[in-house]
């Protein structure tokens, strides 16, 4: 028999990158769900609080995604801080000094952060599920497991045939692709981007300058693949040119959200979708989470869960809602005045992200593929893309990119540079308007597995409409790692320069970091006043309680029943190099381990 109208078998919390294929799967397996999303959805007319584009238009057009970011209809905006010194941070130029911090971009609807991130979709790196195998002690994470569940997200169009085929009729599947997933990747084509000689001739002298100046191991270069979701047959680690697969489908965004809403047309008897639903706490009765307690549109609600309550809030909205839900330091919580009910010190410590950094060059005369481009839905570009899903709106702007080692001896790759047709440095109010500018192009640094993990998040008070306190604490103690972390990032910026060096004839100027910054000192405290991040992860770390970890590895908080999270936040080390796919591959394991748990079977 189904749960009654305010009881159900699980209630999910945020419908993003995590909790949209989560409910999903759920859904589809047997359990009657209730999903509750804070935001609307993204192509619902109702939403479009309508600025230089629909929204629709933002969330849909893959050149788009920074104007998405940006879009009153669906962003929701975090002020963090990167240095506990507000001394240190009125160095970044990004720092807003009415709000008293730096612009972290997030996003409040159906999607969630998939609903306006650059659609890159690079599978993870086999080291980091071995990494969580190693620190749980459960071989269920191993890469080898994991496989199954890259295999069962994507649904690879660049390279389905014969290969695909192969797969089905034999299951050999030598590449490892996922064939039939809900994430189909692609890779976009601006046919006049090809068209454009002098474009064409600077990627080609770029990616001979990459090959020629590779910093790393001298072998990786050759064996690199330029897929980076395909399975190597050796050196899986391998650095070299990559190619950008996008979650998208017929170059248009696809994702969480259009998963989500072809399970509910499917199973509407198993699916509840609650949208602008605020979640204010989780009820806990007798060491169990029972319900959760929420407003939808403006009236007081609590629904009730037979067998889970999953967090899927993010690394920002799960620890702030086990917080107010009396879950976590005591000391903060007193300090909060949030009545401690379970102590788990370990929530909303471990904050972690990537350092980025932005070298923009200035071109001597626009690019030609760029020409009548205006962004906008009366131009030929978007007419190009509206009627035959052609041209360069069908890119997110990136034109390639080089995945290497900042030190031969690192095990994995640690960072990852790609080139956009943009003026792109960092995020704050307007930095969208940037990417106007016809005659620019930007190298984004990207450094994966930084050392700092000193991190934070934290309540300002018990009002749940409080925003969260965020410390990042950049480069915080000047240790080792920190010193390891900036090294990298001057070696990739000197590594995109002589990339630079094959179109110097182009260039007009280099206007950030700006060559006059050319000493390695120079270049480290430009990092340490420029650096942004945009994939926080870790702070309800899956990790053992005596180590500071928030859940098991079954994503169960610890010592406490009916109450699990799954999202970015439970990364103990965050994966390189970009959280999406991984979050989606969070989602699969994490259904199949509630379903099992609760003894849910599907009943059609």
């Amino acid at each position: 028999m189904a749960p009654g109208p305010d009881m159900f078998d699980v209630i999910v919390i945020g419908a993003g990158a995590a909790g949209a294929p989560l409910a999903a799967r759920l859904a589809e397996g047997g359990a009657h769900v209730l999903l509750l999303e804070a935001g609307g959805d993204p192509l619902a007319p109702a939403e479009d609080r309508r600025g230089a584009r629909s929204l629709a238009d933002d969330y849909s057009v893959p050149a788009f995604h920074a104007f998405a970011s940006e879009h009153p209809g669906m962003t929701e905006s975090f002020w963090v801080h990167h240095y506990d010194d507000e001394a240190v941070e009125r160095r970044d130029p990004k720092y807003w000094p009415e709000r008293k911090g730096v612009l972290y971009p997030r996003v409040r609807a159906l999607g969630g952060c998939a609903a306006h991130h650059a659609l890159i979709v690079i599978r993870p790196n086999d080291a980091d599920w071995n990494h969580i195998a190693e620190t749980m002690g459960d071989p269920s994470w191993r890469a080898s497991a994991m496989q199954a569940y890259w295999e069962r997200v994507e649904r690879c169009r660049s390279r389905w045939f014969p290969w695909r085929w192969l797969a089905r009729l034999t299951g050999w599947n030598p590449l490892g692709h996922g064939w039939d997933g809900w994430l189909t990747t692609e890779l976009a084509i601006p046919l006049r981007g090809l068209a454009d000689r002098a474009l064409r001739a600077e990627v080609l002298s770029s990616l001979f300058a990459a090959a020629d100046n590779h910093p790393g191991r001298a072998s990786d270069w050759q064996e690199a693949q330029p897929d980076p979701n395909e399975r190597p047959l050796w050196n899986a680690s391998a650095s070299g040119i990559k190619l950008m697969p996008l979650g998208t489908r017929r170059h248009a965004r696809h994702g969480p959200r259009e998963r989500l809403r072809a399970a509910e047309a499917a199973h509407p008897d198993r699916l509840t979708l609650r949208l602008h639903a605020e979640v204010r706490r989780i009820e806990i009765e007798n060491g169990r989470a029972v319900a959760v307690r929420y407003a939808e549109q403006g009236v007081e609600r609590v629904s009730r869960a037979r067998h889970d309550i999953v967090l899927c809030a993010g690394a920002f909205g799960s620890p702030k809602l086990l917080l107010l839900s009396g879950i976590g330091d005591p000391g903060h919580l007193a300090e909060a005045g949030v009545a401690p009910i379970h102590p788990l010190p370990g929530v909303g410590r471990n904050l972690q992200d990537r350092y980025e950094i932005g070298v923009v060059n200035r071109m001597k005369r626009p690019w030609q593929t760029l020409e009548g481009v205006t962004y906008g839905p009366s131009d030929r570009a978007y007419k190009l893309w509206r009627r035959f899903r052609i041209g360069n709106y069908t890119s997110n702007g990136a034109l390639f990119a080089a995945r290497f080692r900042s030190r031969a001896e690192l095990p994995e790759p640690d960072l990852f540079c790609f080139s956009f047709l943009a003026d792109f440095r960092g995020y704050y109010p307007g930095y969208s308007a940037r990417l106007l500018k016809p005659d620019y192009l930007t190298w984004v640094v990207l450094k994966a597995y930084a050392a700092n993990r000193a991190g934070t998040v934290r309540l300002r008070s018990a009002d749940p409409a409080d925003p969260p306190e965020i410390r990042f604490r950049y480069f915080h103690d000047d240790g080792p790692g920190d010193r390891d972390d900036l090294d990298a990032m001057v070696t990739a910026i000197r590594f995109v320069r002589r990339i630079a060096g094959a179109m110097e004839s182009r260039i007009a100027e280099e206007e950030e970091p700006g060559r006059q910054r050319e000493s390695d000192a120079a270049l480290r405290q430009y990092v340490r006043d420029h650096a942004w991040g945009h994939h926080a992860c870790g702070t309800c770390a899956m990790a053992p309680l005596a180590d500071g970890g928030v859940v098991d590895g079954g994503f169960r908080v610890h010592g406490l029943g009916g109450l699990r999270v799954v999202d970015a936040s439970v990364f103990p080390r965050i994966p390189g190099y970009f959280p999406v796919a991984a979050v989606a591959m969070l989602a699969e394991k994490a259904a199949d381990q509630i379903l099992a748990d609760a003894a849910i079977t599907r009943k059609e």
